[in-house]
């Protein structure tokens, strides 16, 4: 039996019996049975990579199916791990049948994006995977899913075009004969021959390629739609919306390289030491860095404080992807998988803060450490992971990505890239320092841990989290299959790139023993006593009215008018004008071209008419 189509079916099927059965308690343990289902059966397939697992049938005439390589199996089991423990955590926070049924849609949905053996399969799981993620959002905020459908569609649409502009010129659309046929007109461009392609028409399949797996990334100025439906819905299911589903944008990009690479250089050369083509993807992640970074710090409500954060973290994988190197290709990967186990473990925990305390605003947390010892254990870890502080997954992937821009020496990228470490620090600090420490308020006295289902997740996520940042060797030999040769030297322990090396064991070795000594010498000297709750301080004042700590409110508020100009130049409402626009013309054409008048509709058939027999048809 053939275990692919199993995999990704089966979490729509667990999804539509927990929706037709809505008993509470048996619909759960069937929406974590699909979850799991495609988990275990990657983990069973994975001796398997070395040969040919495929699964073909033939639909009118096209070629459909699946196929699990050592690529499509990474991609997949970012969606199984972080898919599973985001439904883990729904056990918790969902509200009804609708959320388990669309929730294990969209993870059917992004398995088949990257399990898919053709243009066709990739395009109709892409469609499930928006669906389903809209009808998500919709649940909780009709404003925020109509945005997220708009860009959507316009994604959407250009894809299909682009599809359809390769079929017709190639007359297949399985991925290994597409890129046979592009590598193919590559060299026939380079010897001097018409090609099958016109520089305009790769331009254009470029182009819309990119507007549709921008948009799904979240890429800058494609991003308007991510904070608000990141933070507009179940936030246990942020972290697979968040951690997986861009991860189809990411995928995408990395498809466009397997598919075109050769003609895209042949047809646009290098800027520098990086492909042209690439470059352009490259700086707009670089922009998405910063952009991100930026609304992130300025963000009172802990959800788009996230979500902007997501963003900025997709546009370090994209300026992986855009230098084009093999060392940046597996950098990106690399962050892929860090993005999605830090990111997937920060939603969980937003999840669960909301769903203890029923706030979401900074202004409304503090303290929180005490109350919640588990879940503000889970919290460090992600924090030092995104902060890409050793030895977590986060500083290993951002490590590489560092490595590669210095080594191809493009400072415009390296500067956006350092910009948008330093700026993380600044929006963690808020993070760490609001919720977690200084006083707390009276309503969220009462406050208890993350629940069991909660509580399990996110240990998975943490340990991840902490197991790859130790031993970051696991992921680079993986990933090395990829490519089918050493890119990054090394043990389980190490990555060694010839011109820098890490060790996440050692680091953590001699970090402990640093720590340890530090614990010694205060404990020592210090002359320690217990204060209450109430009895703050900062740089050594007592927290009083005329010295007020305000970093639950407005704290980065002088941030905010320094960059008052800038952050007049909405692409959200640009966006909006535009579809404005579009509605003012459409209702103009209704009511005086669509007017119900018999007559008019005859002179338009007949016009109609004149034209065709003018071009002889």
């Amino acid at each position: 039996m053939n275990e692919l189509p199993i995999i990704v079916i089966s979490p729509l099927v667990a999804g539509f019996l927990a929706w037709l059965l809505r008993v509470r308690g048996v619909r759960e343990i069937i929406g974590i049975a699909g979850s799991l289902v495609p988990l275990a059966l990657l983990i069973k397939l994975y001796p398997s990579l070395g040969g040919r697992l495929e699964f073909t049938i033939n639909v009118a005439g096209f070629m459909l199916g699946l196929m699990l390589s050592h690529l499509t199996w990474v991609f997949s089991m970012i969606a199984a791990v972080v898919g599973f423990t985001a439904i883990l955590g729904m056990v918790s926070t969902a509200r009804d049948n609708w959320e388990w049924l669309f929730a294990l849609m969209s993870l059917t949905g992004v398995l088949g994006v990257f399990m898919a053996y053709d243009l066709i399969t990739f395009f109709i799981a892409w469609e499930v995977m928006t669906f389903a993620s809209f009808m998500m959002v919709l649940r909780y905020n009709r404003h925020a899913s109509l945005k997220y459908f708009i860009l959507s569609i316009v994604g959407a649409y250009a894809m299909l075009i682009a599809i359809g502009l390769i079929y017709a010129k190639t007359g297949t659309l399985t991925f290994p004969e597409v890129s046979a046929i592009f590598s193919q007109d590559a060299m026939t461009k380079m010897m001097g021959g018409p090609g099958l392609f016109t520089k305009t028409e790769t331009m254009l399949i470029y182009g819309l390629f990119l507007l549709a797996f921008g948009v799904k990334a979240g890429m800058f100025p494609l991003h308007v739609w991510a904070p608000d439906a990141y933070s507009e819905t179940n936030q246990s299911y942020t972290a697979m919306f968040s951690g997986v589903l861009s991860k189809a944008g990411v995928y995408g990009f990395i498809l466009l390289y397997i598919l075109m690479y050769g003609k895209l250089i042949v047809e646009f050369g290098h800027f520098r030491s990086a492909p042209t083509f690439g470059y352009i993807i490259a700086f707009l992640g670089g922009l998405t860095i910063i952009v991100g970074g930026i609304l992130a710090a300025l963000q009172e409500d802990i959800r788009k404080l996230f979500a902007y954060s997501s963003i900025s973290q997709i546009g370090y994988i994209l300026v992986g992807l855009g230098i084009g190197t093999a060392l940046s290709i597996e950098a990106a990967i690399y962050h892929a998988i860090s993005h999605a186990l830090f990111k997937g473990l920060f939603f969980l925990i937003v999840a669960t803060l909301i769903y203890r305390t029923g706030k979401t605003e900074f202004k409304d947390f503090g303290g929180l450490a005490e109350k919640m010892p588990y879940t503000f254990a889970m919290a460090f870890i992600a924090i030092l992971s995104l902060a890409g502080i050793p030895p977590l997954v986060g500083f290993a992937s951002k490590w590489l990505i560092f490595e590669a821009v210095i080594h191809e020496n493009l400072p415009i990228l390296g500067g956006m890239v350092f910009f948008g470490s330093a700026i993380g620090f600044v929006y963690l600090i808020r993070f760490t320092y609001a919720v977690w420490f200084g006083q707390r308020p009276s309503d969220i006295e009462n406050t208890k841990d993350a629940p069991l289902p909660l509580a399990i997740a996110m240990g998975i996520l943490g340990a991840l989290n902490v197991i790859f940042g130790v031993a970051p060797g696991l992921v680079a030999q993986e990933l090395n299959k990829i490519f089918g040769k050493t890119i990054i030297a090394g043990n389980i322990w190490e990555l060694n790139l010839g011109f820098g090396r890490y060790n996440g064991l050692l680091l953590t070795i001699w970090m402990t023993i640093g720590l340890l000594i530090a614990a010694i010498i205060y404990f020592l000297g210090a002359g320690v006593r217990k204060v209450p709750v109430t009895d703050t301080y900062q740089s050594g004042n007592p927290v009083t009215m005329e010295y007020n700590l305000t970093i639950r409110r407005n704290f980065f508020l002088p941030l905010k008018e320094a960059m008052a100009f800038w952050l007049r130049i909405s692409f959200d409402k640009l966006y909006h004008d535009i579809w404005k626009s579009i509605e003012d013309f459409a209702e103009t054409a209704r009511n005086y071209i669509y007017n119900g008048n018999v007559q008019v509709y005859a002179w338009y058939l007949a016009i109609i008419l004149i034209i065709l027999a003018a071009m002889g048809v």
